[in-house]
């Protein structure tokens, strides 16, 4: 066999090892996507534009394109590139840091007795258990640690006290979508919300390093 043969098989054995390693982690449950291209910024005075897009939803069987899970999503995947802020989606304090094989980097936040937030697979934390948070603080980064094969937050909503929900979906978790303020949920700091509904997790603009608004608070360097 010629060395160019060689270095042939050598690629297809690649690729072939590859796939079998997407396959298994698109199994145990996270959306599955190729990156995409970073957004535009969007110039002054134009339309605001709609959240970033959910990609695999809360309750389903099957990840982004079609691939199988082991067990029903337990909340929403957004789309978001690595070092994009994640913003509290409504006051609380930190209750949990820390990372998981499958989560990754992770928050939890708690906004009343019986309701938190969680959010997965982060590059960044950027909070400590016992502090509290602002709505539209920015609390993390997103990223694609545990089990990601894209760059997205995972996004769920825990009616457990103190973030107690389990893996299964019928183990405290409920839709994120029920909870966010009516109309268009972005943030903007100029606005009033109520409490107990939440406001999206990112930016709804991709502006580099800052948050839904421009102005939240960089995140400290502080890792799980």
């Amino acid at each position: 066999m010629t060395r160019a043969e060689l270095r042939r098989l050598r690629q297809i054995t690649f690729r072939r090892q590859l796939r079998i390693v997407v396959t298994l982690l698109a199994l145990t449950g996270c959306a599955v996507e190729p990156p995409r291209p970073e957004g535009e910024r969007i110039p002054p005075g134009a339309a605001a534009p709609p959240p970033p897009p959910i990609i695999s939803k809360f309750g389903d069987w099957a990840g982004h394109g079609g691939a199988p899970r082991l067990w029903q999503h337990t909340g929403i995947d957004i789309r978001a590139r690595v070092g994009m802020p994640v913003l509290a989606a409504d006051d609380g304090t930190v209750v949990r840091v820390g990372r998981q094989p499958l989560a990754g980097k992770f928050i939890i936040l708690s906004h009343a007795a019986d309701l938190s937030t969680v959010y997965y697979h982060l590059s960044e934390i950027g909070v400590t258990v016992g502090r509290t948070v602002r709505r539209g603080e920015a609390i993390g980064r997103a990223g694609m640690t545990g089990n990601a094969t894209a760059p997205h937050l995972h996004f769920g909503v825990c009616r457990r006290e103190a973030g107690e929900c389990g893996e299964s979906i019928k183990t405290g978790w409920d839709h994120p979508e029920r909870y966010w303020v009516p109309g268009n949920p972005c943030f903007v700091a100029s606005e009033a919300y109520p409490a107990a509904r939440l406001t999206y997790p990112v930016p709804c603009t991709d502006e580099r390093g800052s948050g839904g608004d421009g102005r939240a608070a960089k995140p400290s360097r502080d890792r799980a």
